[in-house]
């Protein structure tokens, strides 16, 4: 082909949002941590994407982080053709097929040997050559002994144990190994990156307003930033290293529902610490609590960044930012555990694990049914298809309860949010009556009118089934000066269970 310069224009840096609001979101996380673009005055931004909010010091850069250090005193220089090998049992390493990390693998010379200074500055330099694949710096004190500083990441993975490992497989190196001299302690900003775009991975164009607080006692937050935002969020995952609590759930509760009185619902996904939790089968029952606008994560990566995370913290990671995500790319009426819409594994998530650490691998299919079972969110496997997807979009209420499922409640405040729009005009409008102080009938049909309209357009995209309005022209608004009109709504059903007859015949 003859020599030509290719123009390829790409779609989606700029994460332009999608039109109405049902995807309007919002990520609210717990700590004392404030990244650079956040201030103890000004704890909430709105983001498109990913690099927005890396823009706002939200990276995977393990800012803030303290790594930890190990140290590696000579007490014998050695001679020249010792082999020596310095490795590290890191979080890597914890991967199944991998092996230790190799920080260090070399034979000396001469020159390396001639004091206990000089063997300390080579095993530093041959550390140091090789950062760029593991991450791990070190350096000679000068006289005899190095300190190794872990690569980012670690966290407080390398406090405990003894990680670090020198090996002199030939000769007489000797020296005196050191673990955790200083403790690491782990990035939160991290954590706060994963979820970010956890969330953009699932809605490329989603908004997302992100709320940075301390530790609430009543996580009255959910409504400063609803307020901030006049209303607009549907949906908002929380997390918190807090122990799991009912609890907790019932506080959100209160949150979400002075959210709705205020005429600003949003539905609430929390995502608390489980890492305690050494029997799955003694987790709380949600369906017994009566907190329809709560739903609770307890999901988890088993193998990729999330994993990590999960060891460099000791914390639950979760996947309050993926189930946040998907329910801001489905539409109102959708059910996340639907896996020709909602398939989630990319890498992350491929493996598969509950927030305590627990791998699916390691698990019974009663055992994970039994979480299930008592309306927790997660993302299992299908036999026979590919992926990871969510069990279903339980809420923290009864299964009998009409707003069992996060879809029926998004339903619910659409509908309420859209009716409501085109009655306030009408707000205390005149009302002439007939001679016998009945409604007239051009009155009634008026505000039939703008209920529908309200609701046709969520009928015509399949959030609802049907739909009627009645107005009773009987009633004695002269008296009350209120007029009431009911609504039922007919919902999407959804086909969690599907029973297939099969058998043979002698004919058909």
């Amino acid at each position: 082909m003859p020599n030509e310069i290719t123009i390829i224009k790409g779609a989606g840096g700029l994460g332009r949002p999608l039109d109405g609001a049902d995807f309007v979101s919002s990520y609210l996380h717990y700590t004392s941590v404030l990244s650079s673009g956040f201030s103890s005055s000004d704890r909430i931004k709105t983001v498109f994407s990913v690099a927005e909010a890396e823009a706002l010091g939200i990276t995977d850069e393990s800012l803030g982080e303290t790594p930890s250090t190990a140290t590696y005193q000579l007490t014998n220089k050695g001679a020249a053709g010792d082999v020596i090998l310095c490795t590290v049992a890191d979080i890597n390493s914890t991967i199944p097929d991998n092996s230790v990390t190799t920080l260090a693998s070399y034979t000396t010379v001469t020159a390396d040997v001639a004091t206990l200074i000089t063997a300390a500055a080579k095993l530093a330099s041959e550390i140091n050559d090789v950062t760029t694949t593991h991450g791990y710096t070190a350096v000679s004190d000068g006289v005899d002994t190095v300190t190794i500083t872990a690569a980012a990441g670690q966290g407080i993975f390398l406090n405990t144990g003894t990680p670090y490992a020198v090996t002199v497989t030939a000769g007489s190196t000797a020296g005196t190994l050191v673990q955790n001299v200083v403790a690491g302690v782990a990035s939160e900003i991290n954590i706060m990156h994963y979820h970010v775009s956890e969330y953009f991975r699932a809605q490329p164009k989603g908004k997302l307003s992100i709320g940075i607080y301390e530790t609430s006692t009543d996580f009255a937050e959910v409504n400063t930033i609803q307020d901030y935002r006049e209303g607009e969020i549907r949906q908002m995952g929380v997390y918190t290293q807090a122990a799991f609590a009912t609890a907790d759930v019932d506080k959100l509760q209160t949150q979400a529902a002075l959210a709705e009185t205020n005429y600003k619902p949003l539905s609430v996904l929390i995502q608390s610490d489980f890492s305690a939790v050494t029997d799955l089968t003694l987790l709380s029952d949600l369906h017994t609590l009566s907190d329809p606008k709560v739903s609770v994560t307890i999901g988890q990566d088993g193998e990729a960044l999330g994993y990590k995370l999960f060891l460099a913290t000791g914390k639950s990671i979760g996947t309050v930012g993926i189930t946040l995500g998907a329910l801001s790319f489905g539409k109102v009426s959708d059910s996340i555990a639907h896996p020709a819409k909602f398939q989630m594994a990319s890498g992350e998530l491929d493996s598969l694990a509950f927030a305590n650490g627990s791998q699916f691998s390691g698990l019974s299919n009663g055992q994970i049914d039994d979480v299930d079972d008592k309306g927790y969110v997660f993302l299992k496997k299908h036999f026979g298809l590919s992926g990871s997807y969510f069990d279903n979009d339980y809420t923290a209420v009864a299964v009998s309860s009409d707003y069992a499922r996060v879809k029926e409640n998004r339903v619910i405040d659409k509908a309420s949010r859209n009716v409501r729009s085109f009655l306030l005009p009408s707000l205390a409008i005149p009302l002439k009556l007939n001679d016998d102080g009945t409604m007239r009938e051009d009155t009634v049909a008026n505000f039939k009118n703008y209920c529908n309209r309200a609701l046709e357009q969520m009928e015509r995209d399949d959030e609802l089934s049907a739909f009627s309005v009645v107005i009773d022209p009987l009633q004695n608004v002269l008296s009350t000066s209120k007029l009431e009109i009911t609504i039922n709504i007919v919902p999407i059903a959804s086909a969690d269970n599907i029973e297939v007859n099969i058998g043979f015949t002698t004919s058909l």
